[in-house]
């Protein structure tokens, strides 16, 4: 008899799928893009289905173990699209799926424990003396048959009971079992409604029903009058506590027959929700030719990707808005991407406010059960909009007819810490071509690949110049922070004079200047808002001795470490270690401890001395690692219970407070000093992004911005509000150096405990890399990564520049790492597991 056979992709570092016997059972609905579970060696895992091969490869295949779907999770283009992802990021399929499975999908497997000996008195008594785990375990069994190993560890008050359980279900006490099941499901609610016979009591109530006359009591009565006039079913939970009965009183009406108790699903609904209608907009000849534009192509029914190049506060939303009113009337869905999720509160409230019930939300700081809902919603066609950040470009929509990614420039669209290490815009623009639909990346500040694609016209360019309602682009100051500090140290020494006093050993550190304390106290008298950046959280980023130079840094990285002043503590921001701060140095044993290259905190505290009177808010990792929080301090903000906000770069993008007037930018020198071919590109961005945040209505916008390095090339274009000539300088440096648009990178790391392995696995490579170089490709290195060193692993990177001139599409380098790695693979250096190797194609930093 010919066998079913199915192959399944597993989420496994192997970059291979596998092939398993269907049972005759399951044959009916096993489908491509099915998730099943199987048994992979001594685990139990689920993978999904993704082709169904003729001819068994190996004998002794296993059977499958169960089919998790009813229906496909993963559609035969969702299927195509993480192929390519797994080939072109070089990432195994299986892992690819799995980053493609929402959390509410994913499998949660829980060893349940059962009584299988019939005498449970002879096993109690046998355990009672010489086996006192045991003994509780049975006892613990005998009033709950079915327990899993986390309940029976809560109830017999012990932590390690495994060997227990393993001894006792070798004597055929109990039997352990692994259950599989999803970690959300759908959420159930009671919800009733009167019932004929009800209504026709309400009828019947008066003041003088009691008991005693055979009619109904006071709370039974409450109840339904509290149902009474409503027409659809109600939350048990809201008419309990409307009429203050139990859910005894509700039963009792229910075996009367006078009310009906059902289970209901709930969507758990996200908090975005809009505060108030859209107000009307009349779109300006830029947007309405954008919007005709891109119109055209999604009525043509065909891929293209336009590049929305407008200036911060040109009216991009609106287009998105429009275009997508545009594909929803074609009846086709759209995803929005975002690139932070403090974008997406403002985001999603304005997108609701004009599609309502259409929009679902998805990202990671929703509960497992809200993205479950969300999925579900999108692959039940019961929404047609997804906004959210880089995940949501696997949102499981059908006949995608737009894709929008907003500030397309950032580095948060970049998955870089797990596989796959995917660009989510990238991933987007795929996406479109194999459904034939159209891409809009939007930015103020364009990736030097994508404003190099519409000059060369892979994209096509369309451009909003203004802002809307005539609204001006902010004026800019620079402020040399070299000269700041000259001017403070003549002001010391003039008050030193003044109050014949001594001469301070050490100068006060100063984050804002004369000039921007000044600024900020004027927008306070005006009630008017500001908005202040700093790219580094935490109170202080170097922790100094005065007296040695001795600088604290991390026990496991070479970085230094970061004082964060609420926990009063040291931290490194790579692995988390953490000690207490330093009273004497451990070097010299001197007192004067120093804390330079301040953070977020640190300017908070120099603020608020400054400015006691100011109200501020600080948005950093630390004070939004809460559910809700960035929705929370933004609503704040917006409100005007707030006069500063002060943050890392998750306010410097697409927030739009009309009461701003004034942005500071504490620090520019943060990203321009990165040893990285894309620092100056980064700080024109990051810089001209929060100064597009002040003057978004009619109050006039200013912005200051504080430097070490004010002769730097990208200020002097920041300042001029001139995004082509900076692009014009920045594109001739990359073309001389083969850095991209026209080269395109892949860094290969190598990373272990041990210096010489990793130095020697590395080379290694480089060697079986290095006979295919040359007119496709350069190799540089291997070398020593810029932090070396990152939770106790050593870190040496290899370079690969790939010259778009001779392989445009990447293929030849694509064969030669390939070749390269299953070389690798097939030495002796694979069987040292202890050094892992990651190949990052197109990387967002080189550090």
């Amino acid at each position: 008899m010919k066998q079913f056979l199915v192959d399944i992709a597993l989420p496994v570092p192997l970059d291979k799928t596998f092939t398993y016997i269907t049972p005759p059972e399951l044959q009916p609905l096993a489908k491509a893009g099915s998730r099943v579970l199987v048994t992979f060696g001594k685990k139990t895992l689920s993978g999904v289905i993704v082709g169904f091969p003729a001819v068994a490869p190996v004998q002794g295949l296993k059977p499958l173990i169960d089919l998790l779907d009813a229906e496909p999770t993963f559609s035969e283009e969702m299927l195509r699209l993480t192929r390519w992802m797994s080939e072109y990021y070089f990432a195994p399929w299986g892992e690819v799926l799995k980053a493609a499975t929402p959390q509410g999908l994913t499998i949660e497997r829980t060893r349940h424990v059962r009584l299988a000996v019939e005498d449970i008195r002879s096993a109690l008594e046998a355990t009672k003396r010489t086996a006192p785990k045991q003994h509780a375990i049975l006892a613990a069994l005998q009033h709950g048959n079915d327990l899993t190993v986390a309940q029976l560890q809560k109830k017999t008050r012990a932590s390690r009971i495994h060997a227990a359980l393993h001894q006792m279900e070798q004597r055929g006490w109990i039997t352990v079992e692994e259950i599989a099941k999803p970690r959300a499901k759908p959420k159930l609610e009671k919800f009733v409604q009167l019932t004929d016979g009800g209504k026709g009591s309400l009828y019947q109530l008066d003041a003088s029903t009691d008991e005693k006359s055979g009619r109904l009591p006071p709370k039974q009565r409450a109840l339904l009058l509290a149902l009474s006039g409503a027409e659809q079913r109600q939350r048990v939970q809201g008419v309990l506590k409307h009429a203050g009965a139990s859910l005894s009183t509700l039963r009792t009406l229910e075996q009367k027959g006078l009310v009906a108790i059902t289970l209901r699903e709930v969507v758990r609904e996200s908090e975005y929700e809009p505060i108030e209608p859209p107000p009307h907009i009349t779109l300006n000849q830029y947007q309405q030719h954008a919007v005709q534009t891109i119109a055209a192509a999604i009525q043509e029914v065909r891929y293209k990707t336009f590049l929305l190049h407008g200036v911060t506060g040109s009216g991009k939303t609106q287009v998105y808005i429009e275009t997508i009113r545009l594909v929803l009337a074609a009846g086709k869905t759209a995803i929005v991407l975002v690139p932070e999720i403090s974008l997406t509160p403002q985001t999603v409230r304005r997108f609701k406010a004009h599609f309502a019930n259409d929009v679902a939300v998805m990202h990671s700081r929703m509960s497992v059960g809200e993205r479950f809902d969300a999925w579900r919603l999108a692959h039940e066609a019961r929404i047609k909009i997804v906004i959210g950040p880089r995940s949501a470009i696997f949102a499981p929509l059908r006949n995608i007819g737009l894709i929008v990614v907003d500030e397309e420039q950032e580095a948060s669209y970049k998955q870089f810490d797990s596989t796959p290490r995917y660009n989510a815009r990238d991933v987007a623009i795929v996406r479109a071509s194999n459904t034939k639909a159209v891409v809009i990346l939007g930015s103020a500040t364009p990736s030097a690949e994508s404003y190099h694609n519409a000059l060369s016209g892979k994209y096509e360019m369309l451009v909003l110049p203004e802002r809307v309602d005539n609204a001006r682009l902010p004026s800019i100051e620079i402020v040399d922070m070299t000269k700041e500090r000259k001017w403070v140290y003549e002001e010391l020494k003039k008050e030193v004079k003044e109050r014949q006093g001594e001469f301070p050993k050490r100068l006060p550190i100063v984050s804002i200047s004369h000039v921007l304390k000044d600024k900020i106290r004027q927008r306070l008298q005006n009630n008017e808002g500001t908005i202040l950046l700093q790219n580094r959280r935490g109170f202080s980023h170097v922790v100094e001795c005065y007296d040695c130079g001795f600088v604290e840094q991390c026990d496991n990285c070479e970085v230094t470490l970061t004082y964060h002043v609420t926990k009063k503590h040291l931290r490194c921001h790579y692995c988390g270690f953490v000690k207490k701060p330093p009273t004497v140095c451990p070097k010299c044993g001197g007192i004067e401890i120093r804390f330079h290259a301040f953070g977020t905190q640190q300017v908070q505290q120099e603020l608020q001395g400054l400015l006691p009177e100011a109200r501020l808010l600080r948005m950093d990792l630390d004070t939004t690692s809460r559910k809700g929080a960035h929705n929370r301090l933004l609503m704040e903000f917006g409100t005007g219970k707030a006069d500063i906000l002060l943050g890392t770069q998750m306010v410097a993008k697409g927030l739009d407070f009309p009461r701003v007037t004034l942005v500071g930018v504490i620090s520019a020198d943060t990203q321009m000093l990165l040893p990285d071919f894309r620092s100056a590109e980064r700080t024109f961005q990051l810089l001209t992004q929060v100064a597009g945040r002040a003057g978004r209505s009619d109050l006039a916008g200013e912005v200051i911005i504080q430097t070490l390095r004010p002769e730097h090339y990208s200020l002097k274009h920041v300042v001029s509000h001139d995004f082509p000539g900076f692009y014009r300088e920045e594109l001739e440096y990359r073309r001389e150096l083969d850095y991209p648009p026209f080269s395109r990178i892949v860094l290969v790391e190598f990373k272990g405990e041990k210096e010489n392995e990793v130095d020697h696995h590395a080379k290694k490579f480089g060697e079986f890399l290095q006979p295919s170089a040359g007119k496709y490709f350069t190799v540089l290195g291997p070398a020593e990564a810029a932090i070396p060193k990152i939770k106790n692993r050593y870190r040496t990177h290899i370079l690969i520049k790939n010259f778009k001139s001779t392989d445009p599409s990447g293929s030849q380098l694509r064969t030669a790492l390939v070749k390269a790695r299953q070389q690798y693979e097939a030495s002796a250096l694979s069987k040292n597991k202890k050094i892992q190797l990651t190949i990052d194609v197109d990387p967002q930093g080189m550090m």
